[in-house]
């Protein structure tokens, strides 16, 4: 099993003029050892107090006990050895036996004398108050802080987040410490948007640790909808389905009513409303109510079941008397009549009936004495 060590790259310290170099993270197999490679340097003025007898020391990322000291390379957490000299500038480590428990991240500090102190900085704190359900409406406080490494060279705290690129903070500074609160109103737009605060030490070389946080919301349902699937018109004998769908906080309930009802009465509850072998007397208005512990919204939509109109067309015998006694004759010889037809329309429970009687059609010469005048009627009779 591979145990990590996080370690940061540059070590700060508070007199300015501390860079240090160190790989980002180094690995390990479990009851193995690990070798830190560390070289480090500090400012001219500091060098009279760089001596041998100056403490190199392991702490914990936040922790203010020494977790590995050179002096004593077998009492702390971890047990070691430190190669080469202060005087040398080399803080190259080998932490043997290793387990999970030593997994994070640690700094390298140099004391000598009192007044040499260098130690490495951590990833600015980032906190919320207050420290419980944050609800739409409510007032919310982000403070980021971090540790001043260099008094005459304070670091600044910068906010972003991934709804607003920038945003300002109130920055003020204890004897320890620099503070940024970031003060405002949430809403549900706020709902899970990360807020970042980033350090920016300006020692030797310009250095920045930051820290997120993300931000859940609560609030009532918003933006409720009902669509029907599938869209267009909706046919007599389909099957039709109504959504509803809300931005909400937690997650809603679904209930659907219709306004046939008085008062409304529940009909099914969930996200879908589904509907088969639709007919006339679904034709009304439904309507759903999202809702969860912080509020309800309504919304609804009017189904129009359109009935489907039939045609049909087919052939019948030739009724005679349905000729119109307006037909006139030239020649008593009988008429040829050979065909005729009906239309059946359907509207709902009224069937129309279409009668059509028309005769062969002969092609004569207007001027022969027997040119035949034909007058052709059509019969509607409506049946309920």
């Amino acid at each position: 099993m591979i145990t990590s060590f996080c370690v940061f790259v540059l070590i700060l310290g508070v007199l300015c003029g501390f860079n240090i170099n160190l790989p980002k993270k180094v690995e390990a197999l479990k009851g193995s050892c690990v070798f830190i490679p560390c070289t480090f340097d500090i400012a001219q003025q500091d060098e009279k107090d760089r001596t041998d007898s100056a403490k190199r020391m392991w702490f914990k990322a936040g922790g203010s006990t020494a977790v590995f000291d050179y002096s004593s390379p077998n009492t702390g957490l971890l047990k070691g050895e430190i190669f080469g000299t202060a005087t040398q500038k080399n803080c190259t480590t080998r932490f043997d036996n290793v387990d999970q428990s030593h997994h994070g991240s640690y700094d390298f500090r140099l004391e000598a004398n009192g007044k040499l102190k260098h130690t490495s900085p951590h990833k600015p704190t980032l906190s919320i108050f207050p420290d419980q359900e944050v609800i739409e409406g409510s007032s919310v406080s982000l403070r980021c802080s971090t540790k001043i490494f260099c008094p005459s060279r304070p670091p600044s705290l910068t906010w972003s987040s991934s709804l607003i690129e920038s945003v300002t903070g109130r920055q003020y500074q204890s004897q320890t410490d620099i503070i940024s609160d970031l003060n405002f109103t949430v809403s549900h737009r706020h709902h899970r948007v990360t807020f970042t605060c980033t350090a920016t030490h300006q020692l030797q070389k310009q250095i920045t640790t930051q820290e997120s946080l993300l931000l859940h919301v609560q609030y009532a349902p918003k933006n409720t909808s009902v669509r029907i699937n599938p869209a267009g018109l909706v046919l007599e004998g389909r099957s039709v389905t109504l959504s509803c769908s809300s931005d909400a906080n937690p997650a809603v309930n679904y209930t659907w009513y219709r306004d046939t009802e008085r008062p409304l009465n529940p009909v099914q509850t969930g996200p879908n409303l589904t509907i088969n072998n639709t007919d006339p007397t679904h034709s009304r208005r439904y309507y759903c109510t999202a809702e969860n512990k912080h509020g309800t919204q309504n919304s609804s939509v009017l189904l129009d079941v359109q009935i489907q109109t039939h045609f049909c067309l087919r052939p019948v015998k030739p009724v005679k008397q349905h000729i119109s006694n307006k037909q006139t004759t030239k020649q008593n010889s009988q008429n040829n009549l050979t065909n005729a037809s009906h239309t059946v329309i359907r509207f709902g429970k009224n069937t129309v009936f279409i009668n059509i009687v028309f005769k062969q059609p002969t092609i004569m010469n207007p001027h022969s004495p027997t040119h035949t005048h034909t007058h052709t009627h059509t019969h509607t009779h409506i049946y309920s």
